[in-house]
């Protein structure tokens, strides 16, 4: 796609790394500022919330509430539209989750959370990886606990359409792995889904599925957005080189008409950019059309 078709919305914001599109036309975005933003379809630009830390990725709730994974203070919360919050964990089986990255809400009721790395210091644990990062479910007015775990640095997380599978960006081994999800919500080992080496800049960071099964990656140090179709053929959508419009994206959800409008959030960005996508987006819980 030609770079020229990207435009952007919103403004003001401070690392909006987490994105999510709601049927009205607004958008919602992480702010590194300890809170979150509220992007209207006109480009109008408000801020909500007292989290602290440093949001990152977020995903909404059936009842349009905000649920944040706050990398900066170990807390996965929930935020109204009001600013009023909660604190919905802080350890998993015992152990203090000192990095919650990407929340992702499925039809089942359950919360699917990665936690990066056991290292507070996360730049370290960046420059010198090692496999202690996890994932995290939970379930109905159940305790959270961890599902899998040896993941070198946990990121952005999915579900399929079927919910058959929870996939998790393992962004230090430059893949991004799948887990089956069985009756009992225990998951079977890891395997690779597409490449098993997304390339020498491809190190994953937010995903997301369309409607066609294509799982869409965000590629931060690339400067990219590509997706993993159903054969497993890695394809580069758009690209940003000079990081000029998009500026170390990290995120992609869809909305718009039809959802065929795919928005990313950035490490780099002060707005949101979007563009137009082959195929819809795969419908999630917060959104009705």
């Amino acid at each position: 796609m030609d770079l020229k078709a990207v435009k952007t919305i919103g403004g003001g914001l401070a690392r909006p790394e987490g994105v999510m599109a709601l049927d009205d036309g607004s958008i919602y975005t992480a702010d590194a500022r300890g809170r979150c933003a509220r992007i209207e379809a006109d480009g109008r630009t408000t801020f909500f919330g007292n989290l602290g830390g440093l949001p990152n990725g977020i995903c909404i709730d059936e009842d349009g509430d905000c649920i944040v994974a706050n990398i900066g203070n170990g807390e996965v919360q929930s935020v109204a539209p009001s600013g009023n919050h909660r604190v919905l964990m802080k350890e998993a089986d015992g152990k203090k989750m000192f990095t919650p990255n990407f929340p992702f809400l499925d039809f089942a009721g359950r919360l699917w959370i990665s936690n990066s790395t056991e290292n507070p210091d996360i730049d370290a644990s960046l420059s010198s990886p090692v496999p202690d990062g996890c994932l995290i479910m939970i379930a109905r007015d159940q305790a959270p606990c961890i599902v899998a775990n040896g993941i070198y640095f946990a990121n952005g997380v999915a579900v399929d359409a079927k919910e058959d599978y929870v996939y998790v960006a393992e962004t230090m081994q430059r893949r991004v792995l799948r887990y089956r999800i069985n009756q009992d919500n225990l998951l079977d080992k890891a395997e690779t889904f597409g490449p098993s080496f997304l390339g020498k800049l491809g190190f994953p960071d937010g995903i997301a599925f369309d409607e066609a099964g294509n799982l869409w990656i965000a590629f931060p140090v690339a400067n990219a957005i590509g997706f993993i179709d159903q054969q497993g053929k890695l394809e580069i959508y758009v690209e940003d080189p000079q990081g000029i419009t998009i500026n170390r994206p990290t995120n992609i959800c869809f909305g718009g008409k039809d959802r065929r409008t795919a928005y990313i959030g950035s490490l780099g960005g002060t707005n949101v950019p979007f563009f137009e996508v082959p195929h819809p987006g795969m419908r999630l819980v917060h959104q009705n059309k």
